[in-house]
């Protein structure tokens, strides 16, 4: 034990000379060390992935719980001089893939460096966070790290590991948590036994009752998992057969005795009402379908603005021949969004990035006497979506641009760790990902 302890904290940094080849192999052990660390933190997540690809969708909450101990330990304990290359590699295990969206506009050679930036950025908020190798000052990094959103991008929140856990997920938890590892890895003898207390004080009790998911709603719900390629060429050769099987789905859906089907974010990624099935458009038989179901959706909507067409992200509502829609309004940066200035340049190299214009509120479906609150992907991770406490909320999600990869997981996680902080229960529809009900 000894021995570990002092190859992990006690390995003092060898810097890489290409004139001594003696530096080569002490600098990458030294580096080896630093992405076990990064390794150990984000395991929870990756855990989670090997579980979910082996048909286990949900996680078992002591191996969660477990994981997620060691995750924030593994921060608190990173040495000094590690704090830059741990922070580097958990920002690559961690965000890897962002730029995996490049595939889909022949720039897929830039993704390498899109992974290095990521973690470049992380590792200089871990340089700054890890300064000091003592409590106070890691406890307040790590109760701080929610609020870091480089680029109005909010998915560092290191919290999120205990989503599907005993253990609480506000700050207070989270406090007891880091002060009850500090003192059980730091301290010996008493201070250990108050550093289990701590984290008794953690545990949220209400994780242990049994929830049923059947009671949740007096409402049959049924969510839709399609599986549609993000590959923009197959996507428009085959959209009628991929329209014409959502619609294969909700006449299902009405067969089965369903109160309200839920298809994906962008299901159908053209303007309903220029789009034709036989002899009407997609948006009247819509309207015609939901005489027997209500129909949520996802769907491209077109107005005409002052200086030209504006395009936005939506979610329709068809109800007894009525609709309601509101737009997305948390575009993701650099995606969806670009500074107005930029799309000029940056169209040139990314064509069709940052084309949708940004929805004005979030609104709320009132669908058969219940009151649902309308997210479309990353609106549902966002915290500030969650500020009135909605009891139920409907999430659209395409998850195509980044499969297979570790964001569906990422995503889940932090929906269920807002879902426990508000009391929502999320009623999940994706494509080319596991659909869920979240539960707090």
């Amino acid at each position: 034990m000894r021995h570990i302890r002092l190859i992990c904290f006690e390995t003092p940094y060898i810097a890489l000379s290409w004139r001594d080849s003696r530096t080569f192999l002490p600098f990458i052990k030294w580096l080896f060390i630093s992405f076990v660390f990064a390794f150990v933190c984000m395991a929870p997540f990756y855990a989670q992935w090997a579980l979910q690809v082996c048909g286990i969708l949900t996680p078992p909450l002591f191996l969660t719980s477990l994981l997620g101990l060691l995750s924030f330990a593994s921060v608190l304990l990173t040495p000094k001089n590690r704090r830059f290359s741990v922070g580097f590699f958990i920002g690559v295990l961690w965000f890897y893939w962002i730029g995996l969206g490049l595939r889909y506009f022949d720039m897929s050679f830039l993704i390498p460096l899109v992974t290095i930036l990521v973690g470049l950025v992380v590792g200089v908020i871990f340089y700054v966070g890890l300064w000091c190798e003592c409590l106070l000052w890691r406890l307040i990094f790590l109760l701080l790290l929610s609020y870091v959103k480089p680029l109005g991008f909010d998915w560092i929140v290191l919290e999120s590991v205990f989503a599907y856990s005993y253990m609480g997920v506000d700050k207070l938890s989270v406090a007891f948590i880091i002060v009850g590892l500090w003192l059980i890895c730091k301290y010996e003898r008493w201070w250990r036994l108050l550093g289990v207390a701590c984290l008794i004080f953690a545990i949220d009790f209400g994780a242990f009752k049994h929830k049923d998911t059947d009671s949740i709603t007096t409402l049959r719900i049924k969510l839709i998992q399609s599986d549609v390629k993000q590959d923009f060429a197959w996507r428009m050769q085959s959209m009628g057969s991929i329209f014409d099987k959502h619609i294969s789905h909700i006449r299902q859906a009405i067969g089965e005795g369903y109160d309200v089907v839920v298809l994906p974010e962008s299901s159908f990624y053209a303007p309903l009402d220029r789009i034709y099935t036989q002899d009407s458009t997609y948006f009247a038989l819509l309207r015609e379908l939901s005489r027997h179901i209500a129909i949520v959706t996802g769907a491209l909507r077109v107005e005409m603005g002052e200086e030209g067409m504006l395009y936005f992200n939506t979610t329709y509502k068809f109800e007894n021949t009525e609709v309601a829609f509101y737009d997305k309004v948390l575009l993701v940066p650099f995606g969806e969004y670009l500074p107005a200035f930029l799309l000029p340049v940056v169209n040139i190299f990314f064509e069709g990035i940052g084309g949708f214009s940004a929805g004005k509120d979030f609104g709320y479906f009132d669908i058969k006497g219940a009151r649902f609150k309308n997210a479309i992907c990353y609106e549902g991770t966002n915290k500030g979506f969650y500020a009135d406490y909605p009891q139920y909320v409907i999430v659209t999600s395409n998850n195509a641009w980044f499969v297979p990869s570790l964001e569906p997981i990422l995503q889940q996680n932090l929906m269920k760790y807002y879902a426990r902080l508000y009391g929502s229960v999320i009623f999940h529809a994706t494509n080319l990902s596991p659909q869920a009900l979240i539960t707090p």
